[in-house]
């Protein structure tokens, strides 16, 4: 930090909060002191007193006290030829009075030393004490400057008019005699910033509010209210506050006052350069955005009016090329990055998919810039970051401020207007219909790809056009007779080397916005969905539920198809995998459409849970009921058989159920009238559990026959073993 001769330093007057104003007029060599003196008051001009050089630095930099570097009297300093011709004599008079003392620094600065010198020069010129102090006050005053000896008459004037009580000119008509004062010129001010800038009102209806809240004579009371009583022949006139506004208020202020600071800042405000002043060629400043498009859609079906489609557009700054372009139904992220890859990659294949041929050298923009500046809307996304992984630079322009992206703004009233001229018919020639006007939906018939095509026609007829009239020509451009339109600068601007490329895969992967994906057995989990790939199962990611040690991983997707995605591994390489085979239903929808089904299967879901209740009520109440029958029923049966009869002949009776429930079951079952009503007594003979059974159960004969062969046979398997 350093200070110099001359600098004003404007100390911080916590007591009074008064301004301090001192100037400094020496600095000793070793910088050990400086002289200063104060210049607040030139009608009490003081001398000069000295003080520590590393004290003020201190206060300086600990913000106590700060630097000036605009002289308050620069009118007197520097004042013009004329002035200084009819003050020149007495000016150099005195110059040659004080001369020989106050070139002797740091002498003069020192009481006692000065007044030995003062008495020399009174001496010699028969000069008062009073005299000389003055002219030597005024000299260091200003400056130390020859012309601060002037006779200073520039403040004298209509500042020090004296006001009298008569107006002066011919009478007003409406006898209105005011003179306006200082106090009059403090309301007009308190007036206009109260109502007319912070409500909004109309200089007349401002001047209305002055006089009943600053000039009112009092007040008379009506509907239980205090009305202001106003005489107008005693107060300012509505002429005179607004010949004093427009003279107090320039044009950017007015208009502030009128439409807002955000839009003075874009219509009134002066212009201190232009976008192009600092960019040397192709490729160092892009503009992008988007804008609806005069021109109604149809859907791919035809049958549905879609509304307006939405054009992006990246524009060179320096050739004012079109470079890229992206044609949607709503903007977004995803579009914006349709349009930087496609400013970043070759035009021809894209051309071709709409059925125009092109060579290369009919739009030869396939890099990448160095900077880009855009909305605040898709810029302010996390993802556009991704852009610094390509070496582009990302810029952001405030709300609702389109002239700092002044040349992609403009040219969208261009494609605008030429597209209206195009297709008439469809044409959006109003944002707001007027009852009788056409309805541009009524005639809607282009599909997004027809329009597409319209749009990519108009960009190779806008970059082989003329550049607009104030396009600034060097002579560079001169001397090497450039072709003045977008294609033509484009070309020429080529060697300046600003440019540059990346493969079309990197780019596409850095644009992609990113998210974070869980590793599980079943694949890689992201957006509720489950991905995998052959790489992931050679190297048993999923086995080990982690990719290189990590469960979770960073995820790189396409928002417009949730088919695929990408994962960044720690080599810096990319590995693509792609839906798992259970959400097959699932491939090539957007994200946007995988989650509203999963919110509708959610939400379908909670509310059948809500009614679980009710649902399962008829079982459980059933079941209730049902068991308390059997339970009776078992009872019954089992009643004075041991405990441990019941699990006798298990086998023998499950087969028995299985035949007989089979058999009814069957879909040759003859149902009979008549049903068996003796029991076996091959059968019964062994337990009572079977006669119980046999009892109990309709059977026929040969259901009883089959199962004493049955037993038979089991016999004799066990007689021969």
């Amino acid at each position: 930090m350093h200070i110099f001769e001359n600098t004003i330093i404007e100390f911080e007057n916590v007591s009074n909060q008064e301004l301090v104003l001192e100037r400094i007029l020496w600095i000793s060599e070793d910088r050990s002191e400086v002289v200063l003196i104060n210049i607040k008051d030139k009608k009490k001009m003081q001398f000069p007193y000295f003080r520590s050089y590393q004290d003020l630095i201190q206060q300086i930099e600990g913000g106590v006290a700060r630097t000036h570097h605009i002289e308050p009297d620069i009118r007197l300093i520097k004042a013009d030829e004329e002035y200084s011709k009819r003050h020149i004599e007495s000016r150099d008079i005195k110059w040659e009075i004080i001369k020989s003392i106050v070139t002797k620094e740091p002498e003069i600065y020192y009481p006692e030393s000065r007044g030995l010198m003062v008495r020399e020069v009174m001496s010699n010129t028969g000069k008062q004490r009073k005299t000389i102090h003055e002219w030597i006050k005024k000299y260091w005053f200003y400056g130390k400057s020859i012309n601060g000896l002037l006779n200073n008459y520039l403040d004298c004037g209509v500042n020090n008019r004296q006001y009298s009580d008569k107006k002066a000119g011919p009478k007003a008509e409406d006898g209105n005699e005011y003179i306006i004062r200082d106090e009059d010129k403090e309301n007009f001010l308190w007036a206009i910033k109260k109502f007319h800038i912070e409500q909004g009102l109309t200089i007349t209806e401002t001047h209305k509010k002055l006089l009943q809240h600053r000039y009112n004579t009092g007040f008379y009371r009506e509907f239980n209210e205090m009305v202001p009583i106003v005489e107008p022949e005693k107060c300012p006139t509505i002429r005179m506050f607004r010949h004093w506004y427009q003279n107090n208020f320039n044009k950017k202020q007015k208009y502030s006052a009128r439409y807002g600071e955000r839009k003075a800042e874009m219509n009134a405000r002066a212009f201190k350069g232009t976008p192009e002043e600092n960019v040397q060629g192709p490729g160092a400043y892009y503009e992008i955005d988007s804008t609806p498009a005069d021109v109604i859609l149809v859907s791919l079906d035809r049958e549905t009016v879609i509304g307006r489609a939405h054009v992006y557009f990246v524009k060179d700054v320096m050739s004012r090329m079109i470079v890229g372009v992206n044609i949607c139904t709503n903007p977004s992220w995803e579009e914006e990055m349709v349009a930087l890859e496609n400013a970043s990659t070759n035009k021809v294949e894209y051309c071709k998919r709409f059925g125009i041929e092109i060579t290369e050298e009919d739009w030869p923009c396939l890099h990448l810039p160095k900077f880009i500046v855009g909305d605040r809307g898709e810029h302010k996304s996390r993802n556009s970051n991704n852009l610094v992984d390509i070496n582009v630079r990302v810029g952001n322009t405030p709300s609702y401020r389109g002239d700092f992206k002044p040349y992609i703004e403009q040219q969208f009233r261009r494609y605008n207007a030429r597209i209206r001229e195009s297709i008439p018919v469809s044409a959006v020639r109003k944002e707001h219909r007027e009852r009788g006007d056409k309805n541009p939906e009524n005639y809607a018939v282009h599909t997004i790809e027809a329009f597409s095509k319209l749009t990519i026609l108009f960009v190779l007829e806008f970059n082989k056009s003329a550049l607009p009239d104030e396009y600034l020509m060097t002579r560079e451009m001169f001397e090497e007779k450039v072709e003045l339109t977008p294609l033509g600068m484009w070309n020429w601007g080529l060697k300046k080397n600003l440019l540059h490329e990346m493969p079309r895969d990197l780019i596409r992967l850095k644009l992609l916005p990113k998210g974070e994906g869980l590793v599980t057995r079943s694949g890689i989990i992201f957006k509720k969905m489950t991905f995998s790939s052959d790489r992931g199962f050679e190297e048993k990611w999923f086995e080990q539920e982690s990719v290189y040690g990590q469960k979770k991983v960073i995820v790189n997707y396409d928002p417009r198809n949730c088919s695929s995605i990408f994962i960044s591994l720690k080599d810096g390489t990319f590995e693509q995998c792609f839906l798992t085979p259970k959400f097959n239903d699932y491939r090539d929808l957007h994200f946007n459409d995988v989650n509203v089904l999963m919110s509708y299967k959610n939400k379908q879901l909670k509310q059948l849970k809500k009614q679980r209740v009710n649902i399962e009520g008829p079982l459980d109440a059933v079941a209730e009921s049902l068991s308390l029958s059997e339970k009776e029923k078992t009872s019954d049966a089992q009643r004075g058989m041991p405990k441990s009869g019941k699990f006798k002949n298990k086998r023998l009776a499950r087969n028995l159920d299985k035949r007989m429930t089979s058999s009814e079951d069957a879909w040759t079952t003859v149902k009979r009238e008549e049903h068996i009503q003796h029991v076996s007594n091959e059968v019964s003979s062994n337990s009572e559990n079977t006669k119980r059974l046999s009892e109990n159960t309709k059977m026929t004969d040969m259901q009883l026959f089959l199962m004493s062969k049955n037993k038979e046979r089991r016999e004799n398997r066990g007689s021969e073993k």
